[in-house]
């Protein structure tokens, strides 16, 4: 179809996923709010209406907890027990939040609102409309930020620690193959309801879910204290795409206090300690690229993926770093659609199976994003017209079969199609 027929397409899914205040990644898969998505699909709003995309980020903070952690998924209370796992698997997590009766998971995701509250306010035209939603995301979006660093820092290293697969939203990617060796089990039973709607083939397996309950339930008993938690559980990385993004969003929030007068979020000398720890624990020059970093082995996790360039647009890799990284993917991938999330000479590598090979736009969006920063223009527009080129043959689905850009997962899914919409703007 035509751009005017992709955009019109699109739009309808936003509208037919919309919760009122906030938008579901998929009505039937995932019926509640999640984090990132909710960021993605703000860059998607702000095409269609301003204050609706300014909206579904405040809605996101009604989640916030007392400490300044925003959760990776915002329970409907109406839906509680429409997804698992629910609340109810999150104990310690409720009354938490600074919202009374807000129910909420019990970990964070990569803090892509930060930026994309930046992206939103720019995008409105009226100064004093842009400066007003500014001053109400500023000091929660601060907050967040801080919290990553004094609640998730492990030692002298100003990284965050990522505690959970699902934290990092790259929930069976091989890049965490590492934690089926700690064979765990949950001590409560559990059924298993994200394969109604989605075929088993597609989606991560028993014992991935085994180990992810079981997560679960040490951070629940850790009371969500990365001390008590890193104790005993074998699960805790330097996650190279959240760190990556960190940095960005520091860097945005920055920009968005110096638009109101605010004071700077982070100093100069804290954003260079931060990028010096992630040259440190993340470059590998043996592979030439950017790796995850295990904490509980001490050594980085040998998987290449594009993890490493996709959180890259803040200026953390020199452009001909960031060109290299590229042209090494796509030399990796042979024949398949940009961008693969494994290589397929991996054995870990599946085709249909959620982070195990397929791709998937945000992942697309992102790259195009990060290329397009680093004066990257030829490759940023490839990846971006490669984008619009597989939704308007395949639909707005999850994900995507790199051989033939055939859908996957869930279909009418919100982040694809807001994030076409801000490719197609």
């Amino acid at each position: 179809m035509d751009a005017a027929g992709l955009r019109t397409a699109a739009a309808a899914v936003l509208v037919a996923n919309d919760a009122g205040g906030w938008t579901r990644p998929s009505a039937a898969q995932y019926p509640h709010q999640w984090n990132w998505d909710s960021a993605f699909i703000s860059y998607g709003w702000s095409v269609l209406d301003w204050g609706r995309a300014a909206r579904e980020i405040e809605s996101l903070l009604e989640g916030q907890w007392g400490d300044g952690m925003i959760p990776h998924v915002r329970y409907d209370a109406a839906l509680r027990d429409a997804y698992f796992p629910g609340p109810d698997r999150w104990p310690g997590a409720q009354g938490r939040a600074r919202r009374a009766g807000v129910l909420t998971s019990g970990i964070s995701n990569p803090p892509v609102a930060v930026s994309a509250a930046l992206a939103v306010g720019l995008r409105q035209p009226d100064r004093a409309r842009r400066h007003e939603f500014w001053g109400r995301v500023l000091a929660p979006l601060r907050d967040w930020l801080r919290w990553f660093l004094v609640h998730r820092r492990a030692g002298d290293c100003p990284l965050p620690v990522t505690v959970h697969p699902w934290e990092t939203g790259w929930d069976n990617s091989p890049r965490w193959d590492h934690l089926a060796a700690a064979g765990l089990r949950p001590e409560r039973a559990f059924a298993r309801a994200d394969r109604a709607n989605v075929p088993a083939a597609q989606r991560p397996g028993d014992r991935d879910y085994d180990a992810y309950l079981a997560l679960v339930e040490m951070l629940d008993a850790a009371g969500y204290r990365l001390d008590r938690y890193l104790e005993r559980s074998p699960f805790a990385v330097y996650d190279v795409l959240l760190d990556a993004l960190w940095y960005q969003a520091a860097v945005d929030l920055t920009r968005m206090a110096a638009e109101v007068d605010a004071p700077p979020a982070f100093d100069a000398a804290e954003l260079a300690d931060y990028a010096a720890a992630f040259e440190a624990v993340h470059w590998d020059e043996g592979q030439g690229t950017y790796l995850d970093h295990d904490l509980v082995r001490g050594r980085r996790i040998a998987v290449a993926t594009p993890a490493a360039l996709a959180g890259l647009g803040a200026g953390l890799a020199r452009p001909e770093r960031a060109l290299s990284i590229w042209e090494a993917f796509r030399a990796a991938g042979g024949p398949l659609h940009p961008v693969w999330t494994v290589a397929p000479a991996e054995a870990a590598f599946d085709p249909l199976r959620y982070w195990r090979g397929p791709v998937w736009a945000h992942i697309n969006w992102l790259l195009a994003r990060g290329l397009e920063h680093q004066g990257l223009a030829g490759p940023a527009a490839e990846m971006a017209a490669a984008t619009l080129a597989m939704v308007d043959e395949s639909g707005f689905a999850e994900y995507f079969n790199p051989f033939d850009r055939s859908p996957l997962g869930a279909g009418s899914f919100s982040w694809t199609a807001a994030l076409t919409l801000d490719l197609l703007r």
